[in-house]
């Protein structure tokens, strides 16, 4: 099989024309790039370890990097597009053949009779069978004088480059939807875990409610209303638990296996790690991203067929012969006698054709006009995509943080109105509106780790994959700076092809990078309510949107909810305490939170 050794072939084939090439020097089509994005993260820790190549695994995760490995061997995708390289590689190989002679053996031996057997040549001669045996070589031969040869064999060389590009951005494409998918099936174990242990809770306050009941101290309607909550809250889980089946055999086919066969343990969002994002510049999109590469080779590829097209307008040059052997006797083959040989010059053009090249042409210099285009286009996508992760990650970062401050809020106010509602202050259409709103805001923070995680893996995939860390660029013996590299690692296939080079090579594996140690908001100290007073408003203290606060987990373990009969009341009170029997029940923990005491719901009596 032909065996492209270097890809640098490509750049003197289209850039290097000669003087008879009819093919246009190639340019790249211009196009403005801003120097900085227009959200820019802050800058990088120093200590930041390089490569980033494998992203995925600053997430901390060994069984995230597992699942990573085995889908860059086994996807299915990734193989299917290893075999178009072949097949591209396998066409560039026919079409560079044209470029040298064609030289053929023939061997014939033949019989034949002058009248087919019929009768006699002259009177008095009979027929004769005639007998001729050959052997010789020959040899064709298209001299390349307007460059069309060469011209051909650029752009198959550039649709071969093109699939290379191709495989790479499928590769960055699965590997980041297979870390989101991952995150999704987490998200999903989370929320799960956060409406059981709500559920179970609604459970406890359920039972002590309908002791209430029986003792005369709450009506039926609350008992109602407590049971449709309890209901609503089961009525969750099914949704849920469908968002994590249908992540769990996306995983599966990612891997490129049955999903019957794939075992995944999971674990909670809150123990990835937050990743220290290093973005580049804009420019640096152009070398990384295998889109934009992958549409450059394209219009390098079409640039090639100008070339191609036009050099069908002018006469073709072809040389042939032939040299040989050829007796009619077999012994004597190889007498100088029998020695023949032929030469020829060939020239040929069109004369006439409908206007069918100069068609070709036109056709040849819109495509290009074309996929200048999308080239640019693609360039621009890039820089969107950029600046959506960018200001998705700002954004749900601000996000996490106002969220635990609802969550931290809410479960306060759960508590307080708990309190009351036991004082006779609220009804209890009240504490069930805290309740539900508890449990909205623990289900909301889990979806906010969830979002500003993915917001990461969309910059990784906007970037084109890792990059290397940011360093001062090495001057080269001519003074200019030499250009970044960057690799994806991507399953090479069994056999030895073009895309066996570096940035196919699986990269070195580096250690993923210390999770980011942010300050937490600091928990609301609510004050104990007195059994006359109103409870005094909740002060807040909420960071600075820019500072990222690292979630903090409930204490696991069952939580307690008491009620409890305290002293009397003062006599000056304004409100009649409810009197209560002491109940004690035991709660599943409420899940992934904003670190809190464990609530204790008071009710007072005489």
């Amino acid at each position: 099989m032909y065996r492209v050794g270097r890809w640098a072939l490509l750049t003197a084939a289209v850039l290097v024309p000669s003087a008879c090439n009819l093919t246009p020097t190639y340019e790249r089509p211009k196009q403005d790039i801003p120097a900085n994005y227009r959200n820019p993260l802050p800058d990088p820790s120093p200590d930041l370890p390089r490569p980033l190549s494998e992203w995925w695994k600053s997430f901390g995760s060994d069984e995230l990097n597992a699942l990573v490995d085995e889908a860059l061997a086994n996807n299915r995708d990734i193989k299917a597009a290893t075999q178009r390289i072949l097949q591209a590689e396998a066409q560039a190989g026919s079409t560079a053949a044209s470029l040298f002679p064609s030289v053929t053996l023939n061997a014939k031996r033949s019989a034949d009779s002058p009248t087919g057997g019929q009768g006699t040549l002259i009177t008095g001669n009979t027929n004769r069978t005639h007998r001729l045996t050959s052997i010789g070589l020959s040899a064709s031969y298209e001299v390349d004088l307007w460059g069309k040869l060469r011209a051909s064999e650029a752009s198959a060389l550039a649709t071969a480059l093109s699939n290379v590009h191709d495989r790479e951005a499928l590769a960055i494409t699965m590997v980041s939807d297979l870390v989101g998918t991952y995150l999704q099936y987490l998200e999903s174990l989370d929320r799960e875990e956060v409406a059981r242990n709500n559920i179970a809770n609604m459970k406890t306050m359920h039972a002590a409610v309908r002791e209430r009941v029986r003792l005369g101290e709450s009506s039926e309607l609350e008992l109602a209303q407590q049971r449709n909550v309890l209901a609503q809250g089961e009525a969750t889980i099914p949704p849920i638990t469908l968002q994590r089946e249908r992540a769990f055999n996306k995983i599966a086919i990612l891997l490129g296996k049955p999903p019957a066969t794939l075992k995944i343990k999971g674990n909670s969002l809150m123990s990835l790690s937050l990743p220290e994002l290093v973005p580049g510049l804009p420019s640096d999109l152009l070398l990384r991203r295998p889109d934009i590469k992958k549409a450059e080779a394209n219009l390098v590829a079409a640039n090639a067929n100008i070339g191609v097209a036009r050099a069908k307008m002018l006469p073709t040059f072809s040389l042939s012969g032939d040299r040989g052997w050829a007796s009619q006797l077999f012994d004597s083959i190889a007498s100088p006698a029998a020695i023949y040989w032929t030469i020829a010059g060939t020239v040929a053009t069109t004369i006439f054709d409908g206007g069918k090249t100069e068609a070709d042409i036109a056709y040849a210099k819109a495509r290009y006009g074309e996929l200048a285009e999308t080239y640019q286009q693609t360039i621009l996508t890039s820089l969107r995509d950029v600046e959506d992760a960018l200001a998705s990650i700002r954004l749900q970062g601000d996000l996490e943080v106002a969220q635990q401050e609802v969550l931290q809020a809410s479960m306060d106010a759960y508590r307080l109105s708990s309190e009351a509602f036991r004082l006779g202050m609220v009804d209890y259409l009240n504490v069930l509106e805290t309740q539900r709103t508890r449990f909205q805001a623990q289900d909301a923070q889990v979806q906010s780790r969830f979002g500003r995680l993915s917001s990461v893996v969309a910059l990784y995939k906007a970037l084109g994959g890792g990059m290397e860390r940011p360093e001062e660029p090495a001057p080269t013996a001519e003074g200019t700076a030499k250009e970044p590299t960057t690799s994806i690692p991507v399953a090479a296939p069994a056999v030895s092809m073009v895309p066996a080079r570096e940035p196919i090579a699986l990269p070195v594996a580096a250690p993923a990078p210390a999770p980011v140690a942010t300050p937490a908001s600091a928990p609301v100290a609510a004050p104990a309510p007195a059994p006359v007073a109103a409870p005094a408003p909740l002060q807040l203290s909420i960071p600075a949107p820019q500072q990222p606060v690292a979630p903090k987990q409930l204490p696991q373990g069952p939580m307690t909810l008491e009620l409890i009969t305290p002293p009397p009341a003062p006599s000056s009170s304004p409100i009649a305490p409810v009197k209560a029997p002491a109940v004690t029940a035991t709660a599943a923990p409420i899940g992934p939170a904003v670190e809190s005491s464990k609530p204790t719901f008071t009710s007072e009596a005489n």
